[in-house]
């Protein structure tokens, strides 16, 4: 069987299977999902034995409490981006200042203390998850957090790039502006490495999918 990416929708986020040899959970939703995330695994037809990699494609604390929960109950280990580690085992974070009617939330999540853990893996720019039986590479997309990571799965084309265009704003495959950060030339030098890998569909922690042609557009220069 080809590697596939498989989305597990839990409401108001989206974890994903890439399978191939083994299986790669690329994101977690949030803490206190894991049940579910196991019920979408084994509904989508796959072992949660299977499992050889939690990766999380940023890491605020309440995606890497859910990642240190799964680890437990799946014990498969738990990769984060070298620029976040220490946002995982400190169990708090520190982000740019949240904009618009969200920033309530966020403001909350991130003054909020999570499960604190050590990462097994640490990830960096370029690096394959090969060894864990998927062909997708790494791609450090900072606009969103200082570690925000994109995985690009060679064979499909498709990009999985967690918040870095606010999914939850996705509609009828028209990414509405990032909203979680100030720096919005960053996030478009993120979104232009991603481009330049080659991927041809955005898939996002929140929202619906997109594809790179629209994504394109966001990604042009301003003026």
């Amino acid at each position: 069987m080809s590697a596939s990416v498989v989305p597990l929708p839990l409401g108001s986020s989206t974890v994903y299977a890439v399978r191939g040899r083994r299986t790669v959970l690329v994101d977690t939703g949030f803490a206190g999902h894991e049940d579910r995330v196991l019920r979408r695994l084994v509904r989508a037809g796959i072992d949660p034995g299977s499992v050889s990699l939690i990766v999380l494609t940023h890491c605020h604390p309440d995606h890497a409490g859910g990642a240190a929960a799964l680890r437990r109950r799946l014990g498969a280990p738990v990769a984060v981006h070298a620029a976040e580690a220490a946002w995982a085992e400190a169990g708090t974070s520190e982000l740019y200042e949240p904009q618009g009617a969200f920033g309530r939330i966020l403001t909350w999540t991130l003054n909020t203390r999570f499960p604190a853990f050590s990462p097994d893996v640490v990830l960096s720019d370029g690096d394959g998850l090969d060894a864990h039986g998927v062909p997708v590479d790494v791609l450090h997309t900072p606009g969103h957090t200082p570690g925000s990571i994109a995985l690009h799965h060679r064979e499909s084309g498709d990009a999985l790039v967690g918040d870095l265009l606010a999914g939850s704003m996705t509609r009828r495959d028209r990414p509405g502006p990032p909203f979680l950060a100030q720096d919005t030339d960053s996030i478009r030098d993120s979104v232009r490495r991603v481009l330049a890998s080659g991927a041809t569909r955005f898939l996002f922690g929140h929202g619906r999918p997109a594809s790179a042609a629209s994504v394109r557009r966001l990604a042009a220069p301003c003026g």
